[in-house]
């Protein structure tokens, strides 16, 4: 024997002993000496001495607890071929290790080793409680110890192949090493083949073998493998269906800590599937389930108290702002739904919208076109049709009804993006096809009245049965009123009839209305005033207010068949408690004047206050001038400027005149119109179109405010940007008077025109002058005429001074002479001091012998 050879020996059994000794101290719970023995044994290069050292430092037993030193000393036994060794790093690097409940702060603090800590730091406290996950790593690890035949390795390793982790997706090799596992009987090789079968990866399902696997996992108390056997067992279709024993498995698997199986339970309790319905059982597996992480079971609970036998809207929020506050998107868009219905929290718009929007963000689909519609409403966010197009489009490319509808509205008026009819209609027609009955109701309003589109009321007719088809009873009623004039179809009042009392019927209380109004003065039915009286009531108990106030008429006439005061007073109450504002405002003024035996000032006073909060102008106004006058209220300015502020921002004629004249009464003082100007600016900053308007016109003429036509062109942009059409008409007018800018004179014509499309006098009439004129567009006399006698007849007093100048011009028959002065007086009349020269100067021509 060589003396390499007997040193050879002499090591072994040295390392023998030693491993013996290291052995048999950790097998007595002395950790630190049995990890010195191991420490020895693994710089030396034995393999079971660095396999045992780490395993030590990823317990913290006899040493300090470190997952890096750990990984370290794996690794140094894997290279030498250890299967365990290889095996665990496999796992480690597919899950990752985090701190565990155990580690102190300062532990937990460091779990990344910092190469630039303090020594003495270092020396003091653990480092490496962290390894981060690393599927490539775990790939190569798993591979290597499925070759060697580890069966935790060889199923983790189809798990990556199955799932794209670390490794390209392969199902057949996943369905190989699957295999590999199972044959030795590895739960997890036999769970993942059941997976696989079932098409949980991909793939086709074989759910016969499915099934088999997961019988062998769950033979050997699977939870999951119980759990996923028990949902296939739920499915039904090639799966016999079994739900007592899916009951049977989720329970098992739910009792043994599964929180999938605690969540599924739950809801079979909770909606009734293969149990009698049970709510108390529901909740106490869906709180179980939550407890355990499981969001889902959050969600559930939301419906059990939203929905359920004992319905707690409170809790219900609560539950959602738990789950949302997870990061989970489906709660956080319910979330947004509550705070805007104000079910369960207060009703708050923008924190609707914030909740929305986070959905949205995290790929929530369903709040796409929530948010597209929160923007395009201007409800607690600012109005913003681009941004809203931009949700809708979003949404519509995943083929959202809803969204495409909403996007075909925006492209038909051109907010927010280029009007475009064609695409809208296309929109409108493919929400229509997806299930959309609003697109439907809409396609059907366009061809009846022929909007871009020719006039066809069997197209209309044909929308308008889709719509009520879908569930719309507007599609009823719209398609009744066809019937019943003969349009689209042959006349028949028998079914226009039957179409409203379908629609009444399904609670359109406008079809009611129509109903009263059929058979009390209608060309197409008899009279008949018991129905007519019927019909009314009904319209009123479907929340018409209209129909209450006909009630209140007929009670001033003290009709036949109308109920008693106060039913009426009743129902109007009914209305204005589900939140109608109109009918708030008219309760209120009952209550006020002591109309139809009910005075109460202070109660009239409540009411009006929740329909101004609720939006009414009307109301808004009212308060205004009840703070004004100290009508009820002790007089207070600020509040009735508040109130009158508000009622103005919505158009309302009178609260603008008033607010006006504050600045008027007082010689247009400047701290008084300053602070008319604040007033408005702080609704055109909230994003209000009107009030952008108004801040660009005081820009415009320095009102209050010093003159700025570049703040004068942002704010009436600004508002032009939500279709404000007479803002289009001051910023056209704004850059015709600059001479020196002529080369934005076409830009001045573009927006005089796209007012003029819908509808704006103002613009007809400025039109005509560019016309007229030559102004950014070429001189055209018989268009321009156009447009002043369109304005003209629509009572425009420029429009009428300007048309008489123009055909005055060039009269020569005396048709030519009356028609100028017809436009003249009509200026005249209202006080137009020009058209009264220009009515003598006329006079003056006529008398003269060359005038003719």
């Amino acid at each position: 024997m060589n003396v390499r050879s007997l040193l050879s020996k002499t090591f072994s059994r040295k390392r023998a002993s030693a491993l013996e000794c290291a052995e048999s101290a950790f097998e007595n719970q002395r950790y630190a000496d049995a990890a010195a023995l191991f420490r020895g044994l693994a710089e030396s290069g034995s393999v079971a001495g660095q396999l045992r050292l780490a395993q030590l430092y990823e317990h913290g037993q006899g040493v300090l607890q470190s997952f890096v030193e750990a990984v370290r000393w794996y690794a140094e036994a894997a290279r030498q071929g250890s299967v365990p060794a290889q095996a665990r790093l496999g796992e480690i690097y597919l899950t990752g290790l985090t701190p565990p409940p155990t580690a102190t702060a300062s532990a937990a603090a460091r779990l990344e080793s910092d190469e630039a800590r303090d020594s003495l730091l270092n020396s003091l406290f653990p480092r490496g409680l962290a390894v981060r996950q690393d599927p490539e790593q775990a790939a190569h690890w798993n591979r290597t110890a499925a070759h060697g035949g580890d069966s935790g390795a060889q199923a983790r390793l189809g798990y990556q192949y199955a799932t794209q982790l670390g490794v390209e997706q392969d199902l057949a090799a996943a369905e190989k090493w699957f295999t590999a596992a199972a044959d030795r009987n590895d739960v997890s090789g036999q769970l993942g083949l059941g997976m696989l079968y079932s098409a949980a990866f991909g793939g086709e399902a074989n759910y016969a073998r499915a099934i088999e696997w997961f019988e062998r996992a769950a033979e050997q108390h699977n939870a999951t493998a119980k759990h996923c056997l028990a949902l296939l067992l739920l499915q039904g279709g090639e799966v016999n269906r079994d739900e007592e024993r899916a009951r049977e498995l989720l329970n098992q698997a739910a009792e043994a800590g599964q929180p999938a199986a605690m969540f599924h339970l739950g809801e079979l309790y909770r909606l009734g599937q293969g149990v009698s319905p049970n709510a108390t059982l529901a909740e106490t597996w869906l709180r179980r389930a939550a407890t355990r992480g499981h969001v889902k079971a959050l969600l559930s609970m939301v419906l059990l108290f939203d929905h359920g036998p004992e319905p707690d809207a409170n809790v219900a929020a609560i539950m959602c702002r738990e789950a949302a506050e997870l990061g989970d998107a489906e709660a956080q868009y319910w979330l947004g739904q509550f705070y805007l219905a104000g079910k369960g929290v207060p009703r708050d718009p923008m924190e609707a919208a914030r909740w929305i929007g986070k959905a949205a963000e995290r790929g929530f689909t369903a709040a796409y076109e929530r948010l597209g519609a929160l923007y395009a409403e201007g409800h607690g966010l600012p109005q913003d049709f681009q941004a809203a197009a931009d949700w809708f489009n979003r949404a519509a490319v995943l083929g959202d009804a809803k969204a495409l509808y909403h996007l075909g509205t925006l492209q038909m008026r051109g907010l927010g993006v280029a009007r475009d009819p064609a695409a809208a209609l296309s929109g409108y027609q493919d929400a229509a096809e997806k299930g959309s009955a609003a697109a439907s109701l809409e396609l059907g309003i366009i061809h009846a009245a022929g909007k871009n589109v020719p006039q066809d009321y069997k197209q209309a007719a044909k929308w308008y049965s889709r719509a009520a088809e879908q569930g719309l009873s507007e599609g009823l009623y719209n398609l009744a009123f066809l019937y019943l004039q003969g349009l689209g179809a042959r006349q028949n009042i028998r079914r226009a009839l039957e179409l409203l009392e379908q629609a009444a019927a399904a609670g359109n209380a406008d079809a009611a209305l129509a109903l009263h109004e059929q058979f009390t003065d209608s060309p197409y039915v008899v009279e008949n005033a018991s129905l007519a009286a019927q019909w009314l009531l009904r319209a009123a108990e479907l929340g018409s207010t209209a129909a209450v106030a006909r009630l209140a008429e007929s009670l001033d006439r003290d009709d036949p068949g109308v109920p008693q005061e106060s039913r009426v007073v009743e129902l109007l109450a009914n209305n204005a408690a589900r939140g109608d504002t109109t009918a708030q405002a008219t309760l209120a003024l009952w209550y006020f004047e002591g109309k139809h035996g009910v005075k109460d000032p202070q109660l009239a006073l409540q009411w009006f206050r929740r329909a101004a909060a609720g939006g009414n102008a009307f109301a808004q106004a009212w308060l205004g001038d009840a703070y004004a006058m100290g009508r009820g209220v002790d007089a207070d300015p600020v509040q009735a400027a508040k109130w009158y502020e508000r009622a103005a921002l919505q158009g309302h004629g009178g609260a603008t005149r008033v607010l006006t004249g504050l600045g008027v009464a007082a010689g247009e003082q400047p701290a008084e119109m300053a602070r008319l100007f604040a007033l408005w600016l702080s609704g055109a900053q909230r994003g209000d179109p009107t009030a952008q308007r108004v801040v660009g016109d005081f820009y415009q003429r320095g009102v209050g405010v010093e003159r700025s036509t570049v703040e004068a062109e942002h704010w009436l942009g600004q508002a032009i940007a939500q279709g404000d059409t007479a803002a289009m008409v001051l910023l056209g007018g704004l850059i015709l008077g600059n001479p020196d800018d002529a080369a934005r004179f076409p830009h001045a014509v573009e927006l005089f025109q796209q007012a003029a499309a819908r509808g704006n006098v103002d613009a007809e009439y400025n039109l005509g002058v560019c016309l007229r004129r030559g102004l950014g567009v070429v001189p055209d006399r018989s268009q321009a005429e156009r447009l002043y006698r369109s304005a003209a007849r629509q009572d425009n007093e420029s429009a009428q001074l300007a048309l008489g100048d123009l055909i005055a011009e060039s009269a020569v028959t005396e048709s030519e002479w009356g028609d100028a002065t017809h436009w003249y007086r009509l200026a005249a009349g209202r006080g137009n001091a020009a058209a009264t020269a220009r009515l003598a100067e006329l006079e003056q021509r006529r008398s003269q012998p060359d005038a003719r």
